[in-house]
């Protein structure tokens, strides 16, 4: 991977990457629909400007993923938002706990899409791409409609990092009427985020890995969202008396909390990771890191 700090933010663009991109600017053209993944917690921030350039106009729908983390007022203005700023449907989602039928319309709407912008009514495929920064959930969407009793082995792989889709997939049939194909691709960062802010979100939200700004750097930036939010139910699940400014003092006491000691001493370097994972499974309540 290539790293470096610069004063525009962090880079993180592994080779997998580039390799994914090319090949995905010689494969956009045969695609019927673009469906682009991102993160409600960073609707703003996640919105990757390599799309427009990438897929043209190519019909698109853009998905807002990881909705069940985010209050419903927020996701309405930031859907509605981004709907007109945008120029496409904007549709708020939870691939952890959304039903096929659900995501099924989804794919119906893609497929009227691409039918008003060929002028046809009749094909019988459709292709589809999924697009998106890294560990959005892509590979999950696809999994979602993998048919039932399929073993694991024909599943995409999934986990809670950064950088596990190298590569552009096979071609897997979601729909059997029409017959709706799909390509999940790799997720693609920009070379480098537009500021150091925008780095820090994505490393909170784990589209890039918080080591790279630094464990402690990122759960110190986290800190300061929370506190800003009024999101103070940290502090109690840290085992604090209440809301605190200083991140070593913060992970000392989740430390002591976890049994995370080493010599007596609390591993503040390990309990940034629990910190970090606790407000991306939600513990902390649902947040955007984002200023509407």
């Amino acid at each position: 991977a290539v790293v470096s700090t610069q004063s525009t933010g962090m880079q993180w663009f592994p080779g997998h990457m580039a390799r994914g991109l090319k090949r995905m600017q010689m494969m956009t053209r045969a695609a019927d629909c673009v469906i682009e993944i991102h993160d409600t917690r960073i609707p703003l921030t996640s919105r990757n400007e390599y799309a427009n350039d990438l897929y043209g106009n190519k019909p698109r729908i853009l998905l807002l993923n990881k909705a069940d983390l985010v209050n419903r007022v927020e996701i309405e203005a930031i859907s509605k938002q981004m709907s007109v700023r945008e120029a496409m449907p904007v549709i708020p989602s939870s691939i952890t706990i959304f039903n096929k039928g659900t995501l099924r319309t989804v794919i119906k709407d893609g497929v009227s899409m691409a039918n008003a912008e060929q002028l046809v009514t009749n094909k019988d495929s459709y292709l589809f791409f999924v697009s998106g920064l890294p560990n959005c959930g892509k590979s999950s969407f696809i999994n979602i409609f993998k048919k039932d009793g399929e073993t694991s082995k024909n599943k995409l792989a999934v986990a809670p990092h950064p950088g596990v889709t190298k590569n552009i997939s096979n071609k897997v049939k979601i729909v059997s009427s029409p017959k709706v194909y799909i390509y999940d691709t790799p997720g693609v960062n920009l070379p480098a985020p537009e500021s150091v802010d925008a780095a820090m979100k994505l490393a909170v939200c784990g589209c890039i890995p918080a080591n790279i700004p630094g464990m402690i750097q990122t759960a110190d930036y986290l800190l300061f969202w929370l506190n800003r939010k009024g999101a103070y139910s940290y502090s109690f699940q840290c085992g604090l008396a209440g809301p605190s400014n200083n991140v070593f003092e913060v992970l000392a006491y989740l430390a002591r909390k976890k049994d995370l000691m080493t010599d007596g001493k609390p591993e503040v370097l390990t309990a940034a990771t629990h910190f970090l994972q606790m407000f991306n499974r939600g513990n902390f309540g649902k947040i955007i890191l984002e200023d509407l």
